[in-house]
This record gives C-alpha cells, structure tokens and sequence, in this order.
C-alpha cells in the first residue's frame, strides 16, 4: 500500500502526469483496479489513495468534477460539455490533470457521439424529403452541444426535437446554449421513466442514458418508448462497449461506473423487447467504444453513419 500512496505523491507534487508518464499512470490504475477486484486493497486503501490527490480531484479538475458529482448524478451536462469543448484548467498546478482526461479514449468517445448523432440528423434530413416536419425524441438531453451544433449547420428547418431531461440546471443550460433556436427544440423537464407523449416520433435518440441501466430497467424503458415511434421510426441508443480503456481511470479516480455492455448482449435485449433481428443493428463510433444499438420499425434503416459496424439478420 505504501509504494502506491508514493505514487499518487509524487504524480501529485509534479502537478500531474507528464506525457511521458501517461503509460506509467494508467498502468497504475490496473494494477489498483485488479488488487481492489482480488481483495488485496480495500475500500478503505482506495479512500486514502484518493485522499492523496488532494485538489487534483476536487471539482477544479474534470477527474475531481466526475468524482465529486456536484449536481448529484455522474456524467452530468457540465461534464458532458466540457468533454466536448476539450475544456483544461488554466491553473498551472492542475492543467496536467485535465490535459490527462481529455486525451482518454472515454473523452473522446463522447466526442464522437456527439459527431454520430449529429451526421445521424444529416442523414434523417436528408431520407425524408416529402415530410414537411420531422419529430425527433431526445432522452437525457444534456447540455445539447448536439443540437446547437447540428442546427447551426442545418438550413432546412424541418427536424423538431422533443428534449426529455429531469436535471433543470441542464435545461436552463441547454437553452441558453441554443437560444437562437427556441422554436426547434421543446424542453420537457421530467423523468425518462415518467414521459408520454401523443406525438409520435422518426427517431428516438438516448445517447447515455442506458449505460447507467440495469438489464430490468434497460428493457422496461425500451419498451415504453418503442411506443413513442411512428411506423417509420427508429430508436437508437448508446452505450459503452466492454472494449473501454479507460474504464480503470474512471472507476478508480472519478468513482464513475457505467454498464458495459458487447454488441451480443445489446441485440440479446432488443430480442427481449420483441424486435425481429432484421429490425436490429448495432453501431459503433471510430474507436469502438461506444456502441448504438439501431432499431427500426420501418421497411429500412436511417441511413447510418459509415462506422455501423454489426449487422445481425
């Protein structure tokens, strides 16, 4: 235990880990992860090895930010956005820390989601040509960094999104964000769980959402929304792959643990909610660490983007 507390030590009194280290570091955290999993370190190690960091993981930094949780819930808007923006501090004594996060494949997953979503919307414009106006669901919607970025790209004005998201901090956010496009996107402040509609929607997008759900409540909300789509409609919905190298950093330091899931046991869930493996496509962003699992109720897929990768029929 004392050659790790030397460890965090001496990364901490250097402000953070130098390039060169970046391997060192995040075998480091392997290490910690397998001992924790062994039982050779407990709870109680791990709590003192964070101790160690000291600021470096308190909300001034992106890794103290995902530890902290400050708004109550882990993967929260103000993260989200600061992932896509490459935000880093501008303290010299903890910008290493951030310079550190940002260049983990995780971070940049995110990002890519974003991109996925967003050429996702391009290609919906541009299959629907006869539709004066296209319902699309967004579910835990964030901070819309993806709207703001795909309306400010989109001239066609035919894509109307529904934003369902419990957290007002997000929404007051979000709207501020996208405040030259009120009249596109309607804020609805309320529960994934609780949320009905008598519009019937093209696409229903959830980009993190579900990797934060048990198998039981995976399928109970799949369910309650295949009912939202119209008889062209198509859901999609992310989650991080088992294939996440960055899975020890998030754990061990900034205690956020998701649900990983293989692209198998996504089509195994969409079996479960009764969809026929035609009806079934898994995606994948360029590092293949976050996985969508497409499925559709219409005659043909949205036409994806280039990285959809599984195709079980």
């Amino acid at each position: 235990m004392q050659q790790h507390l030397d460890f965090i030590e001496r990364m901490t009194a250097n402000g953070g880990p130098e390039p060169s280290e970046y391997d060192e570091f995040s075998q480091w955290l392997e290490t910690i992860r397998a001992e924790l999993e062994a039982g050779t370190l407990t709870p109680e190690d791990l709590s003192r090895l964070r101790n160690c960091f000291g600021e470096a993981l308190s909300i001034l930094t992106l890794q103290g930010f995902a530890y902290e949780k400050p708004h109550g819930y882990p993967g929260d808007y103000e993260i989200l956005d600061k992932i896509y923006q490459k935000y880093t501090s501008k303290n010299p004594n903890l910008r290493k820390w951030d310079l550190f996060f940002q260049l983990q494949k995780a971070p940049l997953a995110v990002r890519n989601r974003k991109d996925y979503f967003i050429r996702l919307l391009h290609n919906l414009e541009a299959m629907d040509t006869q539709e004066s106006k296209i319902h699309v669901l967004n579910i835990a919607s964030g901070p819309s960094r993806d709207l703001f970025e795909f309306l400010s790209e989109s001239n066609q004005g035919k894509i109307i999104f529904d934003n369902v998201e419990f957290d007002p901090l997000a929404i007051s956010y979000a709207k501020n964000l996208c405040k030259d496009f009120t009249e596109r996107i309607n804020f609805l402040h309320t529960n994934a769980f609780a949320f009905s509609s008598k519009q019937k929607y093209r696409l229903i997008w959830s980009a993190g959402l579900f990797d934060y759900l048990n198998e039981k409540k995976f399928v109970f909300l799949l369910n309650r929304i295949v009912g939202q789509l119209d008889d062209q409609g198509e859901i999609v919905i992310g989650n991080f792959s088992t294939v996440n190298p960055s899975r020890a950093y998030m754990e061990i330091v900034g205690n956020w643990h998701l649900i990983h899931r293989t692209p198998d046991e996504l089509i195994s869930l969409a079996r479960t909610c009764g969809f026929d493996d035609k009806d079934i496509r898994v995606g994948q962003e360029p590092e293949g660490i976050n996985l969508f699992l497409h499925l559709k109720r219409g005659a043909e897929f949205i036409t994806a983007p280039r990285t959809v990768a599984f195709n079980h029929g």
